[in-house]
């Protein structure tokens, strides 16, 4: 009697475990193949393509909310005109006046600028494109078209979520990821904000932690932990923090061939912020860079006139 409850008991252990194997076996089939022991945690670059990361407490994780791909009827779908009819999702004219309208009239927003971008990764193609402030992804989409890798960066979730959507809309997952974030030049919890009617100025609110919509702020160092990168274009547009996201990139500049950095500096001319339009030239200055300005002006930057500021490798990268 009691050697046939074993039995059963052996029996029934023998099927719960092959009933786990199974379940394993199918988890492991019908989700990509990570390297680790956590299914959501990102461990290595491959990890990230086609998918919207962050970094938080836990480290580097997939984002599964910001990525379930489904299309509201807030999404407009559009088409940039660089490439050619290059499908992208962006909001409303109506709560979107300037970039998402642009885009949608026009089929480009900050054309001349996407063009300088798109340029230099033609003379550079094993760069990676790192967007920094991408909102709906002007850039990101049109040069992931092309055929580049490219790291968007966003703060704005329903931004994220176009991003997300129009990278699968234009087939461009094999060489894309999005990351959930803030940059700056700490770690903390901070609040999102947005400019009624144009949410193409979105920004956070740092030392501010309770908000309708908060954000995990990182530092550009963060990235090493799991990209590869050995060479970058950069486009930077942070609304005010470009200073602190320098602030937070030493090792980076320091272990990375940044070729070019576009930045938005019209905030920081008058040093308003600390001396904050001094530090950046002072930064791009011995990492080997100089400002794409005429020559009479290049050492008063108080005396830029354009928003946005290519700052140009002058000095060889070591």
């Amino acid at each position: 009697m009691r050697s046939n409850d074993q039995k059963k008991i052996l029996f029934k252990i023998i099927l719960l475990l092959v009933f786990l194997w199974l379940v394993k076996a199918f988890i492991r089939t019908a989700t990509p193949k990570h390297r680790g022991p956590f299914p959501d945690f990102i461990y290595e670059e491959r990890d990230t393509f086609g998918r919207v990361i962050t970094r938080d407490v836990r480290g580097w994780v997939i984002d599964e909310y910001l990525c379930d791909g489904k299309i509201t009827d807030d999404f407009v779908l559009a088409h940039l005109n660089n490439p050619p009819n290059t499908p992208i999702y962006v909001y409303p004219m109506e709560i979107d006046e300037y970039v998402s309208s642009d885009i949608i009239m026009t089929g480009q927003y900050e054309s001349q600028n996407v063009k300088t971008m798109i340029q230099y990764m033609k003379r550079f193609p094993n760069a990676v494109f790192l967007d920094l402030g991408a909102f709906v992804g002007s850039y990101s989409i049109a040069i992931a078209a092309l055929g580049y890798k490219v790291v968007a960066v966003e703060c704005l979730k329903s931004s994220v979520k176009r991003l997300y959507a129009s990278m699968k809309e234009a087939g461009v997952s094999d060489r894309m990821s999005i990351i959930h974030n803030a940059i700056s030049d700490i770690h903390e919890r901070a609040v999102v904000e947005t400019d009624p009617g144009n949410l193409g100025l979105t920004y956070v609110v740092q030392g501010k932690s309770e908000g309708t919509e908060t954000v995990d702020v990182i530092v550009l160092d963060d990235f090493l932990e799991i990209f590869q990168f050995k060479q970058a274009i950069i486009k930077m547009d942070v609304h005010q923090y470009e200073d602190m996201v320098l602030n937070g990139a030493n090792k980076f500049f320091k272990q990375v061939n940044v070729e070019a950095v576009l930045m938005e500096f019209v905030h920081h001319r008058d040093d308003t912020f600390d001396n904050d339009g001094k530090f950046i030239i002072n930064f791009m200055e011995s990492h080997g860079f100089e400002p794409d300005v005429p020559a009479n002006i290049k050492q008063d930057y108080k005396k830029w006139t354009k928003s946005e500021i290519l700052f140009k490798r002058s000095k060889p990268f070591s």
